[in-house]
């Protein structure tokens, strides 16, 4: 189930504002002040933010010293940050020491130091991401996902990106930035991902998806034409997967393999076109996380995209529980 309203996120945007005195604050432009000071959330948030709560996530046991943050409340606050498009931690940070409804709503009693923040940006990268995805699909109960859709989406961040490569996509030609690869359920939820340079090939990164998809009992995975690879298809076989993809012409003018003999026949009938009809899903998943903030032009950062990035897809398949 989607919502039908767009999401608050779609409006509001974060900018930074230099005073008369050279400081630099920060600023949510189109923010209704009656939010700020009534502490009013937005239902989607404030249901992610309960479910959050009733996870079970591994906490930092206190010994001595300053009481640690706990996780839960350090996660509500990376899905503020993504909610409102803020673009680093210590914009964050800056925010929440301004908006106490902020600080209430993710149960801090008072703003972690920035480097709180970082590491547990990192903690969550590495562990809390798959405890949180995998509770998640459970939850969602995906179980038999027999057909699977897999693609890839330019993603540009600021030319000024150090970490970031130029690539190439049917929509903005040669851009600089980052390419999120996907594997989704006909349903639209976001089974896996890989997040890598925009100068990466899909055929290669495809590999590293269809491997993750081992644990469920998948029959079929589409793709387009540029995962029309031996390697590809091996790697699917190798976990009991057919894979399907059209003929990627620049290959070679005639494919005499059984491979290429086959599809172009296959593709003809009533139920290839149907079963290829489906691949139109995922193009409307990322029309959908684009829509909602996921592509972030000025950004630069391979770590900051990424935490954004599992924030967003978090925040999607989120929405099929509501």
């Amino acid at each position: 189930m989607h919502i039908k309203n767009p999401p608050p996120w779609k409006s509001y945007t974060v900018t930074k504002k230099t005073t008369l005195q050279g400081v630099d604050t920060i600023m949510i432009s189109n923010w209704n002040s009656e939010h700020a000071w009534t502490y009013e959330i937005d239902p989607i948030l404030e249901a992610l933010f309960r479910y959050i709560d009733s996870l079970s996530l591994p906490e930092t046991p206190y010994v001595t010293g300053r009481p640690p943050v706990s996780k839960k409340s350090l996660l509500k606050c990376f899905f503020l940050k993504t909610y409102f498009s803020i673009d680093s931690l210590r914009k964050l940070v800056r925010i929440l020491q301004r908006f106490r409804c902020f600080q209430r709503a993710c149960g801090l009693g008072e703003v972690p130091h920035l480097s709180t923040f970082s590491r547990a940006a990192k903690w969550f990268r590495e562990q809390g991401f798959p405890v949180f995805h995998a509770q998640l699909l459970k939850d969602l109960e995906v179980r038999y996902p027999q057909i699977v859709l897999i693609d890839s989406t330019a993603l540009r961040s600021s030319l000024y990106d150090s970490q970031a490569k130029w690539g190439v996509s049917t929509r903005y030609h040669w851009f600089k930035g980052y390419k999120l690869h996907l594997c989704t359920t006909a349903e639209g939820i976001i089974l896996s991902h890989v997040l890598t340079t925009a100068n990466r090939n899909d055929a290669a990164v495809a590999p590293e998806l269809l491997v993750s998809l081992k644990q469920w009992d998948i029959e079929f995975v589409l793709g387009d034409a540029a995962y029309d690879s031996e390697k590809v298809r091996q790697t699917a076989e190798q976990s009991g997967i057919l894979f399907i993809s059209p003929i990627n012409r620049r290959n070679s003018e005639e494919r005499k393999d059984v491979y290429g003999r086959v599809l172009p026949v296959f593709l003809k009938t009533r139920f290839g076109q149907w079963l290829f009809g489906l691949r139109r899903e995922i193009e409307r998943v990322f029309n959908e996380l684009k829509s909602d903030g996921l592509e972030q032009p000025r950004w630069y950062g391979f770590h900051r995209y990424v935490l954004h990035v599992l924030c967003c897809i978090l925040m999607h398949n989120f929405e099929f529980l509501l």
